[in-house]
Parts: C-alpha cells; sequence; structure tokens
C-alpha cells in the first residue's frame, strides 16, 4: 500500500496544524471533538496525525452504511463513549422530478445558499431520488431554503431510516496496463496514449484521493480515486491478476 505522503502545500500545513489542535483538544479536555466533512486526503493527513496520540482513538464517518468519501472525523478518548445521534451529520432527502440532476447540480444549489464545502457530505443521486450528508448545523437551512435545483422543484427532508448505498458496478469497465502508474492508468481510462496523459498531468488538472499528482511514476492501488479536471472521476478496482503478457488487469467505474 502506498505509505503516508506529508502535506504538499501551505493549504494541507495549515490543515494538519488545525487537525492537531482538535486532537490535543480531545486529549487535554477528555472529550469528544468533531471535524468538519474531510475529503479522502484531508483524511489521511488527520490520520496520521492521530498516531502520535496515544490516547486518542479517531472514527470517521460518512452518515450511512456504505464507502463514503465524504466523512468527518470523531476524537474522543479511548473506550468514551459515544452514540450515532450525537454525530452532527443528518441525511436529507427528496423527490426528483427531473432525471438529469447531477450531483454537480446538487452540489451547486447547496453551496449557492453560502454553505461551504467541509459543511456538505457525500450526495447521492439517482433518477427518482436525492440523498445529502450533510452536517447538522446546516440542515435546517437546506430544508426551509433548497427549494429549486437546475429549474425542478425538490422538497428536502431528514431521512429517518439508516441509509445503506451499495456501491454501484453494473458499469464497471475493464482494461489491461503495462503497470499501475498514473499515466498508464490515465491511458487506458481516456484511451490515449501516455504522453498525452503526461500533459494532464503536468497542466495540474490530475488528482488520486484528492490530492494533486506531479509525476506520471506515480503508482496507483486499488480503491483509488482518481479525477481528471472537465473530463471526469474514476474509481479503480485491481486484485494484482496478470495476463499472459504480464500486463495488470484493472476495472474502472466512472462518476
Amino acid at each position: 500500500m502506498r505509505g503516508y505522503i506529508p502535506p504538499q502545500n501551505t493549504q494541507e500545513t495549515i490543515f494538519v496544524k488545525r487537525a492537531s489542535e482538535l486532537l490535543q483538544k480531545a486529549e487535554d479536555y477528555y472529550t469528544i471533538q468533531y471535524s468538519a466533512f474531510l475529503d479522502l486526503r484531508q483524511k489521511e493527513l488527520f490520520k496520521a496525525q492521530s498516531n502520535r496520540y496515544t490516547d486518542i482513538e479517531v472514527s470517521f464517518e460518512c452518515g450511512y452504511d456504505g464507502a463514503g468519501e465524504r466523512c468527518l472525523a470523531v476524537v474522543r478518548p479511548f473506550s468514551f463513549p459515544i452514540e450515532e445521534k450525537d454525530i452532527p451529520i443528518v441525511v436529507l432527502t427528496s423527490k426528483l422530478y427531473e432525471n438529469n440532476i447531477t450531483h454537480r447540480d446538487l452540489l451547486g444549489a447547496i453551496m449557492n445558499l453560502k454553505i461551504t464545502r467541509d459543511y456538505i457530505g457525500d450526495i447521492i443521486a439517482d433518477q427518482e431520488c436525492a440523498y445529502l450528508v450533510v452536517h447538522s448545523n446546516v440542515s435546517e437551512i437546506i430544508i426551509q431554503e433548497l427549494k429549486q435545483v437546475k429549474n425542478s422543484a425538490v422538497e428536502f427532508s431528514v431521512y429517518k431510516n439508516r441509509l445503506s448505498c451499495i456501491e454501484k458496478t453494473a458499469d464497471l469497465k475493464s482494461a489491461t496496463v503495462a503497470s499501475m502508474r498514473i499515466d498508464a492508468i490515465i491511458a487506458a481510462l481516456l484511451q490515449i496514449s501516455r504522453s498525452e496523459g503526461l500533459k494532464l498531468i503536468k497542466q495540474g488538472r490530475v488528482k488520486v484521493n484528492q490530492l494533486e499528482v506531479c509525476s506520471a511514476d506515480f503508482e496507483m492501488f486499488d480503491g483509488d480515486i482518481i479525477s481528471v479536471k472537465q473530463i471526469g472521476k474514476y474509481k479503480i478496482f485491481c486484485d494484482g491478476n496478470k495476463s499472459r503478457k504480464d500486463r495488470m488487469f484493472i476495472n474502472f467505474a466512472k462518476y
């Protein structure tokens, strides 16, 4: 597996400092602390900082049963009791009357309410319903004020059951690659040459688990999420099997 990658820029350095302050506060005051919603990169940075605190336990909650991409860090002293209802996450739902409403449409509508990204967790939408995982501090604002998305009426309310989301694999596609290097993976995903993939990397358009990738030899692993700006986001699945020509088999799903 990929090892720890330290902060790569000023923004990440500031994040690590704030994560350490939150962990220290939980230890000093023997209380439960909650982070804002973290993306995959922030989660790894937070997890690395938590390893320095031997008396602190950290879990990550996405608000539903499934592999959440955005989650809150729950920081508490070891064996400190906590109930699910105390975690500041609310799941909202609304019927969708138009089948062309996307994740981006929903996110944009929420942020138009002046709600920042760190209060918004995963957004799950299909042709019939949308589910918004949000911080409890903003749930009422969304219920009261979000009434339209992309010229279609919506009416959000609290989803009272436990939401379960099974990762969709029906649209999986397959490919073979010479290696698990990022340039080889991009070439396979987008059906372009490796030199064209390298150009995307050098333009700063490629991220893996929300970490900007700057080198063509960056190694990919099973479960990684790769996003290419203005093109799409993909999840990679690889069990290590190889073809007779010693090429790696991969599966991938586009979000």
